[in-house]
């Protein structure tokens, strides 16, 4: 049963992921690109990025043969994008076009390896997973389809468990570090399986919006890590070997683990997941509770508090985050009371700090046009006064931390180019006052003020982090520690103690050192793990951010209590599955320590680029109403992202003919220009009155007849838009103008009737769109506010035929409902066309819902919608269905239409029509046949009370933007 449904799953998905090609983004248009060619990389970057590419050519060089190794297949060449002027940190790989794409600048919770290096290792093997899959397809798929099939058969049958989790163990098995000996990554899992036992596979894989599950990293790298340490790396190999081989089996994944284990895959999952249970439990009960109490309330959905910093004696602020809410700070009592003080934008990762009345944070400010740039900025908030300042650095700054006297502020910062600087900033006018960078541009981590002029900090150097110190009054830096304590992170100091969380003993614990006499303490014994330490004013106390499986809690403990144990006396902690993984590869590559400068550079011409065709399909894609037609489709996208183009024939069952189309966007510049074209035959009918005469002239018979009739049509157009990102704070902001040009030509065929008019108009649009969103939590069906407002007017100012003109107004307010997560959403539209002739516009502004359309001068239409979630049931049919969440609607929709009565094609008065629907729309997310696109099934039942009819519709949609 489940084979002949993964298969027609798999052509519903092929045919509405056709032409929706993955778009990160487009780089500033000022960029002037660079381009290395190795024996197995072509590296496109900026011109300013020659030192760290040539150094990243000879890493991915390195990389090549060791990523490759048990996959047992050498990749094809491949390009690598740098996006240098991005504040996020990321990387991946992408198929159709193929390419990988690097975010090259660190963030503060990296792994302690170069994070050019961790990219190298972890995309490379996604790379070796694409090129192998592909290389294994039959010939004619490939020449059928073009690339897209090799994403299609990759996205479709292998699990993104299996596929993040093997390259989280390649990054694991050929460094010293990696995500595999990282125990911020690895305590998820374990706090899940130890307070909740094993989920279902459904679950795990698939998630939860009842609780919160452990990603596809973490759950991966567990089942791919311990599937090969059982059974050896050739049971993964064999599985992307098969994806490729039988691209229409439905199941490799199950296939290969059935030959080798006897067991399917959830069943792979639950012998796993239940051997790391009994392990994991044997080590719990080691384990005894060594805080004071828990200082934060249970919540009923996951909740974290982090960054946490005291007030005073008696009063927290910690940055609250949760499945039912948005992120906010909050100061919490000693009763454990809360009040919300303020909503940040988008926080960086360990960039909170605190100082007296002070809140210091960094936040991420998109570019106002460029999707790969951005920027930092500083922001300050004084929870007493709620006076709030702002800092806006110079380069992309981090983990910011104020000054004792509360005139300056250190960050860390970083460059478009890669260099690294420990940088101070005067909080009175926002200059720079010092700026330090390393003699070997170490990355710095955690700045913490040890007085005014000197500040600790972590390094990070090719033997992991390392504390220092830096004298911005003699530019020295000074090692602290010598030795490797393991990833370490959130400086703090208390008097003579510096304190820090620590991995060393292999789960994050809460440490010291003594600033004297540099030895170093272990002060908390962690479960899972804590971080976010904050110590009272006494130094006495610790209020810690401990994690569990229902989020960070806040814990209360002694600074100085009986556990406290030298370092030296610690155990250091071992990752045995990281070791037994490491012993599977053909060893670890050992990376240049500087830069060569021995590869060839040259000028990319990113305009002579612009056509890049990749996919082709016997079908025709309608990209923009996600549906097919007979016909043939060409698709290209250029390699920087900054031009799409599609090419095709469509065929029209329903009208019998075929048109030829050209679509082409261009994305390079400030305004995004859009070029649409088609040229063909359009059909129609219409009733002629057939009368047959005698000879004597008489007519004795009279019969209606259909007649078809057929006319040429070319369409072109021309539309220039300018999306603005305009986010600042907790609110989601775009303004985007638009004019749009269309010239539309009508040539009759020789069946047209004789009032079909021929002939053409021209036509210019201008539309102005703008929403202000307040962000949502995972559980919110709606923002809770905001608006959106969109205005548009079109005319035809020339041409043959008339068409008019027509202004249109939208708009829809959201409210918060009567109940957490519920949502209100108000909607008002009005629409008025005049002088329009043969031709007329599209309507813009919507009916009532259940009601069909008719011609129309003007339109106003209100409605109301109340959305709720039902219940999160978390629900498994058989591996078929996983059903996360059933929500459900109630809406009214009120429309009164005015428009022109004809007769004999003349206007003889006008009409008024009120038309109404009330009704409601029962939903469920679900996944099905474990695939991991979500979508949504359902039903929306509306009474027409005009009709006094009710009407049901399906509802059914896939949601691909979770890729």
């Amino acid at each position: 049963m489940k084979r002949p449904l993964a298969f027609t799953f798999f052509i519903l998905v092929a045919v509405n992921a056709l032409g929706q090609y993955f778009q990160t983004g487009q780089d500033p248009a000022s960029i002037r690109w660079r381009q290395i060619n190795t024996q197995n990389f072509q590296l496109i970057y900026p011109d300013y990025f020659e030192q760290q590419a040539q150094k990243l050519a000879g890493t991915l060089e390195t990389v090549y043969p060791y990523g490759s190794y048990s996959l047992k297949y050498s990749p094809e060449k491949m390009p690598v994008i740098l996006h240098t002027q991005t504040v996020k940190s990321n990387g991946l790989v992408a198929w159709a076009p193929r390419r990988s794409e690097f975010y090259t600048t660190p963030h503060q919770d990296i792994y302690p390896q170069d994070w050019l290096e961790q990219l190298a290792l972890h995309e490379f093997r996604h790379v070796v997973q694409l090129t192998k899959v592909n290389s294994n397809l039959p010939s004619w798929t490939k020449f059928l389809l073009g690339e897209q099939i090799t994403a299609l058969v990759f996205g479709a049958y292998l699990p993104w468990w299996l596929i993040e989790g093997d390259a989280v163990v390649t990054e694991t098995a050929l460094g010293n570090y990696g995500r595999g000996r990282f125990p911020s990554f690895l305590m998820e899992q374990k706090a899940q399986v130890i307070e909740k036992g094993v989920f279902s596979y459904d679950k795990a894989y698939l998630g939860s919006y009842r609780e919160f599950v452990p990603d596809h990293y973490s759950m991966g790298y567990y089942l791919t890590g311990n599937l090969r340490a059982r059974y050896g790396s050739s049971i993964v190999e064999e599985i992307f070997t098969r994806a490729g081989s039988h691209p229409f089996s439905g199941a490799p994944v199950r296939k290969v683990l059935k030959n080798h284990t006897g067991l399917n895959t959830a069943e792979n999952y639950r012998s796993v997941f239940d051997s790391l249970r009994i392990e994991w439990q044997k080590e719990d009960q080691h384990y005894s509770d060594g805080y004071d109490r828990v200082v934060s309330k249970p919540e009923k959905y996951f909740t974290s508090y982090r960054y946490n910093h005291w007030l005073n004696d008696s009063t927290l602020v910690s940055y609250k985050t949760a499945f039912d809410r948005i992120a906010s700070f909050v100061e919490i009592k000693a009763d454990g009371t809360e009040k919300r003080i303020a909503l940040p934008g988008t926080i960086f990762r360990e960039s909170v700090s605190g100082r007296d009345d002070w809140i210091v944070w960094s936040e991420q400010v998109p570019d106002l046009r460029w999707q790969h740039s951005g920027r930092s900025v500083i922001r300050m908030f004084n929870a007493s006064s709620k006076k709030q300042l702002k800092i806006i650095p110079e380069f992309k700054a981090f983990s910011p931390s104020l000054s004792p006297d509360k005139t300056k502020i250190a960050v860390v910062e970083a460059d478009f180019s890669n260099n690294y600087y420990l940088s101070v900033y005067r909080v009175s006018d926002g200059e720079l006052v010092h700026r330090f960078q390393s003699a070997n541009n170490n990355y710095f981590f955690s700045p913490e003020w040890l007085d005014n002029e000197n500040v600790a900090t972590i390094i990070l150097s090719g033997n992991g982090k390392r504390i220092a110190s830096v004298d911005f009054t003699t530019n020295e830096l000074r090692r602290l520690t010598q030795t490797d304590l393991g990833d370490v992170k959130q400086l703090r100091l208390a008097g003579d103690w510096l304190y820090f969380v620590s991995s060393y003993s292999g789960k994050n614990d809460l440490c010291r050192m003594n600033l004297l006499g540099k030895n170093i303490e272990k002060v908390y014994d962690s479960r899972f793990g804590v971080e976010s330490p904050a110590i009272s004013a006494d130094g006495k106390s610790v209020v810690l951010s401990d994690y569990t499986s229902d989020g960070f809690r806040l814990i209360k403990t002694t600074a100085d209590n009986d556990k406290v144990v030298q370092l030296q006396n610690v155990k250091k902690g071992a990752y045995l599955l990281a070791e037994k993984l490491a012993g599977q590869e053909n060893g670890v590559p050992v990376f240049p320590d500087t830069i060569s400068g021995g590869f060839v550079s040259k000028k990319y011409p990113k305009g002579k680029q612009l056509f890049n065709f990749h996919s082709w399909a016997p079908v025709y894609v309608d990209t923009q109403e996600y549906e097919f037609y007979p016909g043939v489709s060409l698709m290209s996208q250029d390699k920087l992202g900054i031009s799409e183009t599609v090419l095709g024939y469509k065929w029209d069952l329903a009208e019998g003919t075929g048109k030829f189309v050209a679509d082409f966007s261009f994305k390079g510049w400030f305004p995004i220009i859009d070029v649409i074209f088609s040229y063909g035959k359009r059909a129609s009918e219409y009733w002629q009155i057939m009368q047959k005469v005698n000879s004597q002239g008489t007519v004795v018979s009279r019969d209606t007849t259909l007649q078809r009739y057929t006319w040429g049509q070319t369409n072109s157009g021309l539309n220039i838009r300018l999306p603005l990102n305009l986010e600042r704070g907790p609110f989601n902001r775009l303004l985007q103008p638009e004019i749009q040009y269309a010239f539309n030509y009508y040539k009759a065929g020789n069946s047209a009737p004789e009032q079909f008019q021929g002939g053409s108009f021209h036509s210019l649009g201008y539309r102005l769109y703008f929403h202000q969103l307040l962000k949502q939590s995972y559980l919110d069906m709606y923002p809770d506010f905001g608006f959106v407002v969109d205005g548009s007017f079109r005319h035809s100012p020339a041409g043959t035929l008339r068409a008019g003109q027509m202004k249109a107004l939208q708009s829809v307010v959201y409210l918060p409902g009567f109940m957490k997560n519920h949502g209100v959403r108000l909607y008002g539209g009005v629409q008025k066309k005049e002088d329009s002739g043969a031709i007329g516009f599209s309507d813009i502004v919507r009916y009532a819902r259940g009601w069909g359309r008719i011609n129309t001068t003007s339109i106003f239409t209100g409605g109301i919608d109340y959305k709720m979630p039902l219940f999160y049931p978390d629900w498994n049919l058989g591996g078929i269905v996983y059903v996360k969440r059933v929500k459900a609607s109630l809406f009214a929709d009120y429309s009164r239409l005015k428009g022109n009565l004809y007769e004999q094609g003349k206007i003889a008065g006008t009409y008024t029509s009120n038309i109404s629907s009330l009704g409601t729309e029962v939903t469920a997310d679900v996944n099905l046949i474990r695939f991991y696109a979500p979508s949504s099934i359902g039903f929306r039942a509306s009474y027409l009370p005009e009709m006094k009819d009710v009407y049901f519709n399906f509802l059914f949609s896939i949601d691909f933007t979770s890729f």
